[in-house]
């Protein structure tokens, strides 16, 4: 009985060193998949930091480009109402030069009637 309470003791013992092996493996088992889901998650991570510098870069360089275009839109509509005020001037210019025309064509028109009554005149006291 003596040796049987041994090998029992012992078998218990084993069975113990046996259980806590294989839960010590289990425990390294769950200890490894812990770790390599932290690397996983680590590198979604930094590649979602890496497409959200990519697309702060391209919103970036989006809205520079919309600021220059604005900016080339702003200098062409500046060019636009130069060229409007230009024209503008070019008809008040075209304008007066029509009305000193034409007060000159009426001066003329005015001498000249003046000029035929004077020689009316003068050739109907030449008669009498």
């Amino acid at each position: 009985m003596r040796y049987a309470r041994t090998i029992l003791a012992l078998s218990s013992v084993a069975m113990l060193v046996g259980c806590s092996e294989k839960q010590a493996e289990i425990s390294q088992g769950m200890k490894d998949i812990d770790r390599q889901a932290n690397i996983q998650k680590e590198q979604v991570e930094q590649h979602a930091d890496v497409l959200k510098e990519r697309v702060s870069e391209n919103a970036e360089a989006q809205k520079k480009a919309l600021e220059q275009t604005a900016e080339n839109l702003e200098a062409q509509k500046d060019a636009v109402e130069d060229r409007k005020d230009r024209v503008e001037d070019q008809a008040k210019f075209a304008k007066k030069n029509i009305d000193d025309q034409v007060e000159t064509s009426k001066k003329t028109v005015d001498r000249n009637a003046e000029a035929a009554k004077a020689a009316l005149k003068q050739s109907k006291d030449a008669v009498q």
